[in-house]
């Protein structure tokens, strides 16, 4: 498959996100589609799972969603988010949870792995509420004042 073709159908049908255990947070990519055998190119390609979306209405398709997650997200992101243009934040997020995970020799805190986790949120949810950015309340509360009042001045 395609760098290129796989990294805009993640933007275009998929979601870049994080799921949480009791213990762990990590990155987990969903691609969802209606066409099962595009999907399993994926699974074929970078592994992960696929599974059987359950029918909202008698007379729609049968959905599929191909799942891949912890480091097998981080590697097919490091892969395609050249590539990336609606989710190349989202990929960057993994990328930081990548760096400070167990087991990375990083620093990891329940703090930074909620911080990032409401990130991806609001860059998922952008446009749809008017939640403030995730970044600019931790800016803010280093610097007293917002991305938006600096870059006015």
């Amino acid at each position: 498959m395609n760098l290129q073709y796989a990294a805009g159908f993640v933007d275009g049908e998929g979601c870049i996100g994080f799921a949480k255990t009791r213990k762990s947070i990590y990155p987990r990519i969903l691609v969802t589609n209606t066409n099962i055998d595009i999907l399993h190119e994926f699974k074929d390609k970078w592994g992960g799972d696929i599974s059987p979306l359950s029918l909202r209405k008698d007379n729609w398709k049968q959905g599929y969603s191909w799942r891949i997650s912890w480091s097998k997200a981080v590697d097919f992101l490091s892969e395609i988010e050249p590539y990336l243009k609606i989710k190349k934040e989202q990929s960057h997020a993994v990328f930081a949870w990548n760096e400070i995970r167990p087991g990375k020799g990083g620093k990891a805190d329940k703090d930074s792995f909620d911080f990032l986790v409401s990130y991806v949120h609001w860059l998922n949810k952008k446009g749809i509420n008017n939640e403030k950015n995730p970044l600019d309340i931790v800016l803010e509360s280093i610097n007293g004042e917002s991305n938006e009042a600096r870059t006015l001045q």
